[in-house]
């Protein structure tokens, strides 16, 4: 039996996905922290995690009802990037480490785009809460659509009084 998520845990896992995706961003550049109005003195890679950050903390201030995430299968059978593919230049747009500095690096490639890869380990708990890219916010997943109401019998009326009458 599963549970259904309340507002307030799903808020609190936003939040804390928020927090981890800081820290790696001050870990990466020691001064984001301080604010700024040039946004030429921010990386391209700073920016980024701040827009996935400030995303997070919107949506534990208003919690949606139930996580629209992808599934543990759709996560399993994404693409893997082979390591002969990866370039020295190639690095992951979540955490900015190169792939290569990885022995054993595990990238994935998402659908929406071929040059949209990411550390698997980096992008799954994204792809956890939200169905979508985070390059360009494209929905990974298609909603399945409800089945067609099934044919009417002709010979339904829709009178139901009088069958039991």
């Amino acid at each position: 039996m599963h549970s259904t998520p309340i507002p307030g845990d799903i808020s609190s896992v936003f939040r804390m996905l928020a927090e981890g995706y800081e820290r790696m961003r001050q870990d990466q550049d020691p001064h984001a922290h301080i604010q700024s109005d040039d946004q030429d003195s921010h990386s391209g890679h700073s920016r980024f995690l701040e827009g996935l950050i400030q995303t997070l903390l919107n949506e534990a201030d208003t919690p949606p009802k139930e996580v629209n995430g992808v599934s543990d299968e759709f996560l399993a059978e994404l693409e893997r990037v082979p390591k002969k593919a990866l370039k020295k230049d190639m690095s992951c747009p979540i955490c900015n480490n190169p792939f290569l500095d990885d022995q054993y690096p595990l990238v994935v490639r998402l659908p929406c785009h071929k040059s949209h890869i990411f550390d698997l380990e980096c992008i799954q708990p994204w792809l956890k809460l939200h169905p979508t890219c985070p390059l360009d916010r494209k929905t990974l997943v298609k909603k399945k659509e409800p089945p067609p109401p099934p044919p009417k019998d002709e010979e339904e009326d829709g009178d139901y009084d009088e069958m039991y009458a």
